[in-house]
């Protein structure tokens, strides 16, 4: 997601994801016992680095603690204004993404021995 959404934008977007909600199901299902391709890590450190981004904009609050579309908006709006800064600090957390996923397969690998 690059740009900021109106409400109507993600209103239309909610009612697409519960269509495809069983769908999306299965993939995930399928993809969790392979490593995932780099442009997904990468994907994955974008999503991690915005994260920690809209909570120093938010002043130390999460999407989830907002109430407010409006505020959620705005805040994503700011956020446009960051996007070097998202983009180096996703680079910066990529290896430790990296090894997460490493790991969480090492896990499901024990787990199926067992």
């Amino acid at each position: 997601m690059e740009e900021a959404w109106s409400i109507a934008r993600r209103r239309k977007q909610g009612q697409l994801m519960r269509r495809k909600a069983k769908i999306i199901a299965r993939v995930r299902k399928r993809k969790l016992s392979r490593l995932a391709d780099p442009q997904a890590l990468k994907r994955r450190a974008q999503k991690a680095a915005r994260a920690i981004v809209f909570k120093r904009v938010a002043s130390g609050r999460t999407k989830g603690e907002i109430e407010s579309k409006q505020m959620l908006i705005s805040i994503d709006k700011k956020l446009e204004k960051h996007k070097g800064r998202i983009n180096k600090i996703a680079k910066k957390i990529l290896p430790k993404i990296k090894k997460q996923e490493f790991e969480r397969l090492r896990q499901l690998k024990a787990n199926r021995g067992k």
